[in-house]
C-alpha cells in the first residue's frame, strides 16, 4: 500500500504534458503564442554559411519583445529587422560593413523574426519525436517554409554574399545592385528546400531550441563558369532561456537614447 501511495505520488509530482493529444499545427500555433505573451528571454544564436569559419557567429544576449542585444562575434542591437554594430566609435548597420565583418553581421537576425516566420507555415507541422534541451523535456516540431519564404530568404542570402564578396576575388562591378550579376537572380527557388524545427517544452509549451536550415541550389547556366561559388548552405540555431526572467545585458548609451530602451 505504502509504494503504491509512493508511485502516485512521484505521478502527480511530474509536470503535465500540456501538448497532449494537439496536432503539431496546434502544438506550434500554442507555443508562438506563449512565445509572444512574454516579454523576455535569454537567447543564444549561432549562424553559419557554408562550412567556412569565416562565416560562422555566434551570438549571446537578451530579447525583449521586437528588440534583442546580443555580444559574441561582435555587440549588435535589432530592433524588429533594423539592425545596428557597435565598431566602436558608431553604430553602423551590417551593409555599411565589409568583408567577413559584414557576413558575420549579416548573419544575425532577430529570433522574433523567425518565430513570425514560423507562424506563417504552420499547417506545415509535424512532430519529430522528443528532446531534452538544458534539461528541459521538448517535444519536436518540424516545418517547412513554403514559397514567399524561400523567396525572401534566397534574396537575403544572396545580398549578404555579394555584400561580403565585395573587393574580394570577384571584386565591384561583377555582383551587387551595379553589378553584372545578381546571386538572388541565380538561385534556383522551386529546388531551394528551407525548414524550422522548434522544440516546445512539454509543461509550459514555450519554444526553448529553433533551428532553421537551408540549402539553396545554383540554376545550371546562370553564373558564368569562372564564378566559382563555395557551398552556400545556411543554417541557425538559437536556443531560449530565462522567459520572464532578469537577464543582465549592459546596453550602449547611444541604443538607450535612440530607441527609448532601459
Amino acid at each position: 500500500m505504502g509504494m503504491l501511495l509512493a508511485l502516485l505520488l512521484a505521478q502527480d509530482a511530474k509536470p503535465a504534458d500540456k501538448i497532449g493529444k494537439d496536432k503539431p499545427p496546434a502544438a506550434a500555433a500554442k507555443a508562438l503564442a506563449e512565445a509572444r505573451k512574454r516579454k523576455s528571454a535569454a537567447i543564444k544564436e549561432s549562424n553559419q554559411i557554408g562550412a567556412q569559419a569565416a562565416a560562422a557567429a555566434q551570438f549571446d544576449g537578451v530579447m525583449r519583445g521586437d528588440f534583442a542585444a546580443v555580444k559574441g562575434a561582435m555587440e549588435l542591437y535589432a530592433r524588429g529587422a533594423v539592425v545596428l554594430v557597435n565598431t566602436g566609435g558608431r553604430f553602423d548597420p551590417p551593409e555599411e560593413l565589409k568583408g567577413q565583418e559584414a557576413l558575420q553581421a549579416l548573419t544575425f537576425r532577430h529570433p522574433a523574426l523567425y518565430l513570425a516566420d514560423v507562424g506563417k507555415v504552420v499547417a506545415s507541422a509535424t512532430f519529430g519525436g522528443d528532446e531534452v534541451v538544458d534539461g528541459k523535456d521538448c517535444r519536436v516540431v518540424d516545418l517547412i517554409a513554403d514559397a514567399p519564404l524561400i523567396k525572401q530568404y534566397l534574396k537575403d542570402l544572396g545580398d549578404r554574399v555579394e555584400k561580403a564578396m565585395a573587393g574580394q576575388g570577384g571584386g565591384p562591378g561583377l555582383f551587387g545592385a551595379g553589378g553584372v550579376f545578381r546571386l538572388a537572380n541565380a538561385f534556383d527557388e522551386k529546388g531551394t528546400v528551407a525548414t524550422f524545427r522548434l522544440c516546445v517544452g512539454k509543461d509550459d509549451l514555450l519554444p526553448y531550441k529553433f533551428e532553421f536550415v537551408m540549402r539553396p541550389k545554383i540554376k545550371p547556366g546562370s553564373l558564368p563558369p569562372e564564378i566559382k561559388l563555395p557551398p552556400l548552405d545556411q543554417k541557425t540555431e538559437i536556443l531560449f532561456s530565462k522567459w520572464d526572467q532578469e537577464v543582465p545585458f549592459d546596453i550602449a548609451g547611444f541604443i538607450k537614447a535612440k530607441w527609448g530602451v532601459k
